[in-house]
């Protein structure tokens, strides 16, 4: 029987569209009264701008309809306002939880960041399973990290899938 790992740092994956309340739960089923250092790593993404970037983008209002130019500094706000929204339902989840936690944001460009997270010999990534199609999934399951994906199963309910368990 193989000897199991100690964990040092449960990390959660985080994107704008992650279900953070299902992976805040995975993490605490995976921790359990433990005092594992717990991170949300929000792993932000460029999309906002690249639409901005395009000379037809228009943002048409969902109340009036009105159509109006998708400029840089609304990416910019929208990609501000998902990051907030993230960091305060994570803030929320931890007092629930009596829990303290780290909240960094990442971008693609943040490699020598997100290795010195993931560092260490015990570091669990916690995901939600669509984060496999994203562009930086690839470096992320080549670092040093066990990686858990969490299947939705059904509405409300995850169940952890483990999708790599490298010991490079």
């Amino acid at each position: 029987m193989a000897k199991a790992k100690h964990t040092d740092r449960v990390l959660i994956a985080i994107t704008e569209f992650s279900p953070v309340d299902v992976l805040w739960r995975a993490a605490l089923r995976r921790i359990g009264d433990t005092q594992v250092e717990l991170l949300a790593l929000y792993f932000s993404e460029d999309h906002w701008q690249r639409a901005a970037s395009l000379p037809f983008t228009r943002e048409i209002s969902r109340v009036s309809g009105a159509r109006m130019e998708f400029t840089r500094q609304r990416a910019e706000q929208l990609h501000s306002e998902a990051i907030d929204r993230a960091r305060e339902l994570t803030r929320r989840l931890a007092a629930e939880s009596n829990r303290t936690f780290g909240f960094e944001v990442l971008s693609s460009k943040d490699i020598d960041r997100l290795k010195h997270f993931v560092a260490g010999t015990g570091s669990i990534l916690i995901a939600s399973s669509p984060i496999t199609r994203l562009p930086f999934f690839p470096l992320i399951s080549s670092l040093d990290c066990r990686i858990e994906l969490v299947e939705l199963v059904r509405a409300g309910t995850a169940e952890p899938t483990e999708a790599s368990d490298d010991d490079n």
